[in-house]
């Protein structure tokens, strides 16, 4: 669980560089004019990078949770739940703006589906670990 750190600032460095492809800064409204709207490459990039640290986080969580890393655990799944939020809410948005092609959209539900199985089977392997630690030892 020592890879949180990078996978951390590879995040970081993913989105510094959508950021530098798409030549937006974080407090600017986006390409496609004024007040809020954002460009189909914005929304891109979003989305892309999204499935990146997904599938890192996912990653680090299929390899198991040991007791002595559960803390981690428990943050690596907190980040998997919340960058999964980020890649539904864009692809829900994208059922209404015509930015990805069929292939694009299939690859986003993907990468939720096997978020979705990973997160699972990682809540149960936290929910059982405290359930066998705690159960009564006889001498």
């Amino acid at each position: 669980m020592r890879l949180l750190p990078l996978l951390f600032l590879a995040g970081l460095v993913a989105a510094t560089a959508a950021q530098a492809q798409t030549g937006t800064q974080p407090d600017d409204p986006g390409e496609g004019g004024g007040g809020g709207s954002v460009s189909c490459l914005d929304l891109g990039s979003r989305a892309m990078e999204a499935t990146m640290v997904i599938r890192q986080h996912a990653s680090t969580l299929s390899a198991g949770i040991t007791s002595d890393a559960r803390a981690e655990g428990i943050v690596v799944l907190a980040w998997l739940d919340q960058w999964t939020g980020r890649l539904r809410g864009i692809v829900e948005l994208a059922e209404f703006v015509p930015c990805f092609d069929d292939g694009d959209r299939e690859t986003y539900r993907r990468a939720l589906a096997t978020a979705g199985r990973v997160a699972n089977t990682a809540r149960d392997e936290l929910l059982r670990t405290p359930a066998a630690a705690q159960a009564p030892r006889r001498r």
